[in-house]
Parts: C-alpha cells; sequence; structure tokens
C-alpha cells in the first residue's frame, strides 16, 4: 500500500509568518509564567524526590546516585546533570532552586512549541506549523508539566530536536545532518533512555524502501556520533562498576511492575517487586509472562495489548477536568492516531509518525503510565495538523 501525497515546500519564512510565530511563542510563554508563578508548591513524588536529593548529592559530594549514598547508574544523568546546572545558576541569582527549575523549563516547553512548528512546516506547511503550534500551546498538561522536577518536559525539547535533524537528514542526504541526528537522540536518551532502540529503525526502514547502500552510511554517521556522546557515561559506568553499562539499571522495575495486570501500583494483593533483588527483576518478569500466558491467556493478552494501551493514551497526564480529556481523546488520540497512520506514507512526515507507533509498542513491555506518553503528545499534535490540513486541501482542490 502507497499513499501519495504533494510534497510541501516550506522554503523560508515570511515577515508575516515570522510575526505571527513570535506573538504565539510570546503569548505561550506568558501564559506559561503566569502559572508557574500562580501555581501552588507541588509536593515532590516519588521520582521527584530522587531526583532533587540526587541532585543535591552531586553538588555536595561529586557523585551521581538516585536514591543512594554510593554512585550508581539507577537512572541516565542528563536530568541530575540539567538540575545541577539550575540549582547552580538558581544559588548565584539567589532564588528557589525548585521555581527557577519550573520557570526554565517553561522557557523550555516554549522551544518545543518552536520546534513542533517547524517539524509540521515541513509536513504540510505554515498553515499545518500554526494549526501544530496553537494544539501544543493549548494542551492541558503542557502546563503543569512544567511545574514537576521530572525529566518529561527536557526529554521532550532534546526528541523534538532529534527528530527535526532526522527529517533534515533524509532530505537533503547530508552526512552532518546524520551525526547531528544521532548525537542528538544521544542527548534525550541520556535524559530518558526509552527512545534509545530507534536510532536503527529509520535506516532500515529507508533501505527497504530506497534499497540504497548510502542509507548505510547515513546509519555508520549517526551511529558513530550516538556513541561520542554516550562515551563518557560508558567510561564513567565502567570505572566504577567494571562493567558495561549502556544506559541504566533501572530497566528490571518497570518490566516487573508491568506484568502485574490492571494494578500498576500493587494496590491489589501483593507487590510484584518486594523482596525480588534488582538484578532478577527482568528475569522475574519475563517466567510472570511466561505462567500468565499458560494460567490465564486471555487476560495477559488482553493486559499486554488493549489494557495497557488504555493506561497509556486513554486519558491526559495530571489533568483531568471534562474538556482537557475531551480535547486530549479526540484530537491527541483520535486525529492524532490518524495522521500517524497517513503520515507513515508521507516522506517527510514517515519518522515522526513511525517513532509514535514503535515507541508506543516499546512501551507496552514497561508499566503503562500516561505521563510516559507525554511526549508523544507533541508530535501527535504535528500528526492531526498535518493530516487536517491534508484533508482540508484535497477537499479544495476537489471543489475547485
Amino acid at each position: 500500500m502507497y499513499i501519495r501525497f504533494t510534497p510541501v515546500k516550506s522554503g523560508k519564512m515570511s515577515t508575516p509568518e515570522k510575526t505571527i510565530l513570535i506573538i504565539l511563542l510570546v503569548v505561550a510563554l506568558g501564559t506559561r509564567l503566569f502559572y508557574i508563578v500562580n501555581s501552588p508548591e507541588l509536593k515532590l513524588s516519588h521520582d521527584e524526590i530522587g531526583y532533587h536529593e540526587m541532585t543535591r548529592r552531586f553538588l555536595e559530594k561529586g557523585f551521581l546516585g538516585y536514591y543512594s549514598e554510593e554512585p550508581s547508574a539507577y537512572v541516565t544523568p542528563g536530568y541530575p546533570l540539567f538540575l545541577a546546572a539550575v540549582y547552580s545558576f538558581a544559588g548565584l541569582l539567589h532564588t528557589g532552586p525548585l521555581t527557577t527549575v519550573r520557570i526554565i523549563q517553561g522557557i523550555i516547553s516554549i522551544g518545543s512549541v518552536f520546534l513542533v512548528y517547524l517539524i509540521a512546516r515541513k509536513g504540510a506547511g505554515p498553515a499545518a506549523g500554526f494549526l501544530a503550534a496553537v494544539l501544543a500551546v493549548i494542551y492541558p498538561s503542557s502546563f503543569m508539566a512544567n511545574n514537576r522536577i521530572l525529566t518529561e518536559v527536557l526529554y521532550t525539547f532534546t526528541l523534538l530536536g532529534y527528530i527535526l535533524s532526522l527529517i533534515t537528514a533524509f532530505e537533503r542526504q547530508a552526512l552532518a545532518y546524520h551525526a547531528l541526528s544521532g548525537a542528538l537522540l544521544a542527548v534525550a536518551v541520556l535524559v530518558r533512555p526509552a527512545a534509545a532502540s530507534f536510532l536503527v529503525v529509520p535506516y532500515i526502514v529507508q533501505f527497504i524502501l530506497r534499497r540504497n547502500f548510502r542509507v548505510v552510511i547515513g546509519l555508520l554517521a549517526a551511529v558513530t556520533a550516538f556513541c561520542l556522546v554516550m562515551s563518557p557515561w560508558w567510561v564513567r559506568n565502567y570505572l566504577l562498576f567494571d562493567k558495561f553499562i549502556m544506559f541504566a539499571t533501572q530497566s528490571g522495575d518497570p518490566i516487573l511492575r508491568g506484568t502485574d495486570p490492571y494494578d500498576r501500583y500493587d494496590r491489589i494483593g501483593p507487590s510484584v517487586v518486594a523482596n525480588v533483588p534488582p538484578a532478577e527483576k527482568t528475569k522475574v518478569a519475563f517466567q510472570r509472562i511466561k505462567e500468565g500466558l499458560k494460567t490465564d491467556p486471555w487476560l495477559w493478552i488482553k493486559w499486554f495489548t488493549v489494557g495497557k494501551l488504555s493506561f497509556l493514551w486513554l486519558k491526559p497526564w495530571g489533568v483531568y477536568t471534562a474538556w482537557a480529556k475531551g480535547l486530549h481523546f479526540w484530537v491527541f488520540v483520535v486525529m492524532g492516531w490518524l495522521g500517524a497512520f497517513f503520515n507513515l506514507f508521507d516522506s517527510r512526515m514517515r519518522w515522526p509518525a513511525l517513532f509514535v507507533v514503535f515507541s508506543t509498542l516499546i512501551q507496552l513491555a514497561f508499566i503503562p503510565i500516561e505521563r510516559y506518553m507525554y511526549p508523544l503528545t507533541h508530535i501527535m499534535a504535528i500528526m492531526a495538523a498535518v493530516l487536517l490540513v491534508k484533508i482540508v486541501r484535497k477537499v479544495l482542490t476537489l471543489q475547485g
């Protein structure tokens, strides 16, 4: 099946386009900062406490240890190092470190809106860019996310930078952009490892579609740059623990928690992670899956398909008003997934669309939490906007 879309020549921005975009970004920044300043202090959650204490420990004692009084590789270092830089900056300004983080994350989120605009613009021109940017601006969880001491805001920004560079790399067929995409993916992975395995996926797909060995050269450039950026973390882990740790050691816990059908937080029955050594969690998880498929296959099949998908996608992260749920479901889920499907057949939009599909499938192996899908909602804004603009143009063309 192949659907041919006429490429849109995005070209350089006109002065009116730049003016409207600047106004949109300024309004978005103003509303976000207003929300941050006027929001009550949120009580730090488990992960937030872990990142906060880890950062304090790094600044005071010089090592990275998540919920640990000694060095560890439980989480990747990107977000703690970001926090350390912001805390140090807050110290120079004599401001509260947590408030400073929230303000800077609010500014970074505007960078994400700008990247959403640029990516959607590549897919269907300025109209799609503005529509996608507006959707990203008004998405309710985007306001709340800036207040949380969690990886989501920084990861979203680095992920969108990677997506844009990847589109540009295949568009221009320049090794520099392939290397840039690999480097930016590594930066995103250092914040959150979830996207790591996507590094080779676009190149495999492109090789299957084009049968061009230049794709292999692009892959080598991307992998080389990825490894160069990751290498300080790898060297640090090897020197400290005398073994190679590619990303982090925490994966066993979310995999094991994801094997408790329809009970993500151990609220029914005994905890699935209690008394399981960290090194054994992945092994125990696969044993539970194997046993579950034997004893109650229909329950476990439902859980690892529609069950986890419903937990991941059916409601927005942290905002549960009726209008927020409606906007999330009809625009970011229904229109977003329709857009992702159709954009798989568009050479420019194929990579963000494929990333949504790939990331969702990967997440089915882990504990399903809607927070983990939050970075993908920015891509869903792009998918929905590009699809809607293409539909409108097609209708106008037929009527003309």
